[in-house]
């Protein structure tokens, strides 16, 4: 698993990809339709010291992006509090609005079968192409950081 400064995709995919705003924000605004799923939040099941909030974002009732952020338990009762209340509402809804908030970096890269990743979107049924794009963010709040890993799945590029 390599990652990239920059993603190799073009078009369309690539200004996806490299999104500077909220992609649910962008979905709505070229869509006309979002909501948010909330798939799984609680306590990691690989590492039981993270919380982790999984969410699926859809259009028209099709999965678009598969998002999944991932920070200490203990960060989660102090910086990260906010997430506690996000329920159905998207991230961006803290990211992008909160002053006290900063991108640390921002990580491209191809997910493919064999991937943990892959294999965790394969068994959800969200998928059924080879090669998928990912993004990953580090987010930053009063020295405290989440990661934030946004998997681009097919509907998306086919609906645009």
């Amino acid at each position: 698993m390599i990652w990239l400064k920059s993603p190799t995709a073009k078009g369309k995919e690539f200004s996806w990809l490299t999104e500077q705003g909220s992609l649910t924000e962008r979905l709505q605004k070229e869509l006309n339709d979002v909501k948010v799923d909330v798939i799984y939040e609680g306590v990691a099941l690989e590492n039981r010291t993270d919380y982790v909030r999984e969410v699926l974002i859809k259009s028209h009732n099709e999965p678009m992006i598969f998002a999944k952020t991932q920070l200490t338990i203990s960060d989660l009762g102090d910086a990260w509090i906010c997430l506690k209340t996000l329920g159905q509402q998207s991230l961006a809804n803290i990211l992008f609005k909160d002053p006290d908030i900063s991108r640390l970096s921002l990580l491209y890269r191809i997910c493919e079968p064999g991937d943990i990743l892959y294999t965790h979107l394969k068994s959800l049924e969200y998928i059924d192409k080879e090669i998928l794009w990912v993004r990953q963010a580090e987010w930053e709040r009063h020295g405290k950081t989440i990661l934030l890993t946004e998997v681009f799945l097919p509907n998306l590029f086919n609906q645009l």
